[in-house]
């Protein structure tokens, strides 16, 4: 696949002079950090530095209660309809981050017309602020703007993806899932209508809940179930209780505790404190409250029993409801729910502007079927179709990064995505080819016509012809032989030349041969004079369709032929027809004559075509030899004898003739001369 690189060289130099070797370039909105894929995205370590980024000209935010003085600028293409960033400056979970009170704005539209749709600042001095957005457009550009009440570094992550933000705090309502989609909660606000539902717990010591959040799932396999709990609020203190309901969703009765964790601390750097969950390394099924020596704030997986209603219930100890995120991990899969999965044919996902794209369905559920399929293949794009299982096709007539969401939904309502980045580039692949049907000779029709062919451009395209003709046409005349160019550009500054010949044919001069007559077996040579001969072609076409070339030809026919002669002259036709009758040997003897003078039958003889005469002898019925060939010296009897004129009567002869075969044949008769 050819690229365009001298595009992108020409940019990098363009950028690299343009911006100071201090300057950063995301330090204003055009030069916006892109983040190609923000399904699960954090700035590599150690992180980004605000402190030499200076102030942007847009408004300032609608929360920024610190003004902008710092701010630093990303941008991303949505993929699903909801979004949390987290900028994480100094604080625990970011070692390296000097960042403090970080503020964020999020933006739709373009940088000179910008509207803001969601603003969030650390107004309590955690250095860890999160953003919630819902609603998103897919396929839509949007940009973060980061700042701070002091700069320095911290790390900003972005998760954009279909997420779970239902939050119901009693175990019989709890929010039902099918998927293991992400879980975002911004806020969690108290213990539901039953604060007591946990006060069984052995790690939660009877406390009860302060701000909860039940999920409820039925396991379609015996995988294991890992997740992570991370808090909006790295100071925030995540407990959380996993039971098996036997009764099944909504009846809470008899619940079961599989895994139980109920470890904090007041110190935000303990290892009690942070993320928690299940993975596969902890061998703990519980830890209690409080953080005693060995406690990680992590319990094993669980390996569920196929069919069996789990409930997984996650409380806010420090009752600050900032809210959390759950990522699911394992091999655990939930009953109900649809997995979408979908490859394309070009492994590396780049294909060039116009190439078309085919991407092939292998999605999957756990109960049901999957009823519907729904693709968005994003901005500037052609489809085959958007709905239906496929394979579909498409192809992009704007370059860049594109996306390409696949949607599916089972008959139980549950529904999946699966995302896929396609990078479209302007590859110039573009080859054109030139065509020239000369102009014969003749007042109306001088001059030769060249037509280029052009594959792989984008349209419009300008052509350029060596005669000055310039625009979108793909034909031009040239009334001179001579060498020539065309140099055609399409859309995306692809371009292709070449140079090629015209010759304009000279008249001609061309005789065709007459028709002609031979007997069966000989040989004729045919042929045409034509000038000028080093230009022209000459085919003979028989009436049987065989051809032969070249302006003579040999034959030897058998029958008669008829033959359609052409001579081109660099395109230019000249015709006409030419026939050889063949007759065929023959040996005839007639059986009377009357030599009368009158110049019908005179004479007797043989009648011969291709056979060779010998003799002829005559005699009279009374033996007397009146006619000899050889001593007459010719071949014909005209009916004397010794010069006087012979009377009527039948006459003996014996006829001497060698066939076209060699043979010699001697016949014998009569023949009757009449007076």
């Amino acid at each position: 696949m050819a690229r365009n690189t001298r595009l992108l060289i020409f940019l990098f130099n363009a950028l690299f002079y343009h911006f100071p070797l201090w300057a950063q370039l995301n330090d204003d909105c055009d030069g916006a950090t892109v983040i190609n894929d923000p399904s699960n995205y954090c700035t590599p370590a150690p992180g980004e530095d605000n402190s030499n980024a200076s102030i942007s000209p847009q408004p300032t935010p609608s929360c920024f209660g610190f003004g902008t003085q710092t701010d630093l600028w990303f941008t991303f293409t949505a993929i699903a309809p909801d979004l949390l960033i987290v900028v994480k400056g100094a604080t625990p979970s970011n070692p390296t981050g000097t960042l403090l009170r970080p503020q964020i704005a999020l933006y739709s539209g373009d940088c000179g017309n910008l509207t803001e749709i969601g603003c969030a600042s650390d107004q309590f001095g955690t250095n860890n602020q999160p953003l919630f957005a819902s609603g998103l457009v897919i396929g839509q550009q949007y940009f973060i703007r980061v700042d701070g009440l002091s700069p320095g570094v911290f790390q900003c992550c972005v998760q954009n993806q279909n997420t779970v933000n239902v939050v119901s705090s009693d175990c019989p309502t709890g929010t039902f899932i099918c998927s293991k989609n992400p879980i975002h909660i911004e806020q969690v606000f108290g213990p539901g209508n039953d604060p007591n539902e946990v006060n069984t717990a052995p790690c939660f010591s009877g406390t009860g809940e302060s701000s909860s959040a039940w999920y409820v799932f039925t396991a379609a396999n015996n995988g294991n179930l890992e997740f992570t709990l991370t808090p909006n609020d790295p100071t925030d203190d995540l407990d959380f209780v996993l039971y098996r309901l036997p009764n099944g969703p909504g009846d809470c009765t008899g619940k079961i505790i599989e895994r139980c964790m109920g470890a904090g601390d007041l110190d935000p750097n303990s290892p009690c404190m942070g993320p928690t969950g299940l993975n596969a390394t902890a061998t703990d099924i519980s830890q209690p409250f409080g953080c005693l020596l060995g406690m990680d704030n992590w319990l094993r997986f669980l390996t569920l029993v196929p069919g069996e209603t789990y409930a997984l219930v996650i409380n806010d100890f420090t009752s600050i409801g900032n809210g959390f995120s759950i990522h699911w991990g394992g091999t655990a899969l939930f009953k109900g729910g649809a997995t979408a999965n979908f490859m394309t044919d070009e492994p590396d996902k780049k294909i060039c502007l116009g190439e078309a794209l085919l991407a092939t369905d292998s999605s999957f559920t756990t109960d049901g079927v999957i009823t519907n399929w729904f693709w968005d293949f994003g901005n500037g794009s052609i489809a085959d179709s958007v709905v239906g299982q496929g394979p579909r096709t498409v192809q992009y007539q704007t370059p860049g990064p594109k996306i390409i969401i696949l949607t599916v939904t089972n008959d139980e309502g549950c529904a999946a995505q699966d995302t896929a980045f396609v990078l479209v580039e302007a590859c110039c692949t573009l080859d054109a080819s030139v065509s020239v049907e000369p102009g014969c000779p003749a007042p109306n029709n001088p001059a030769a016509i060249a037509t280029v062919d052009v594959q792989n451009g984008l349209d419009p395209l300008t052509i350029t012809w060596s005669n000055g003709q310039a625009g979108d046409s793909d034909t031009t005349s040239f009334a001179t032989s001579g060498n020539y160019y065309v140099l055609v550009e399409d859309a995306n500054g692809c371009k292709d030349s070449l140079t090629f010949l015209v010759n304009t044919p000279l008249n001609v001069s061309a005789m065709f041969p007459p028709d002609d007559t031979i007997l069966q077996g000989e040989t004729v040579i045919l042929g045409i004079t034509a000038l000028p001969a080093n230009s022209l072609t000459v085919t003979w076409t028989d009436n049987e369709g065989t051809v032969l070339t070249g302006p003579t030809i040999t034959i030897t026919p058998q029958e008669t032929v008829h033959y359609f002669v052409v001579v081109n002259n660099t395109g230019c036709i000249f015709s006409d027809s030419v026939s050889v009758i063949v007759d065929k040997p023959k040996y005839e003897r007639p059986n009377a004559f009357t030599p009368n003078g009158d110049g019908s039958n005179d004479t007797f003889g043989p009648v011969i075509i291709g056979h060779t005469f010998i003799q002829l002898e005559v005699w009279s019925r009374w033996g007397e030899k009146v006619f000899d060939s050889i001593s007459a010296g010719k071949h014909i009897w005209d009916g004397t004898i010794n010069g006087e004129v012979a009377p009527s009567d039948v006459y003996v002869y014996r006829m001497r003739v060698r066939l076209v075969s060699g043979e010699e044949k001697v016949d014998k008769g009569d023949v009757t001369l009449l007076r």
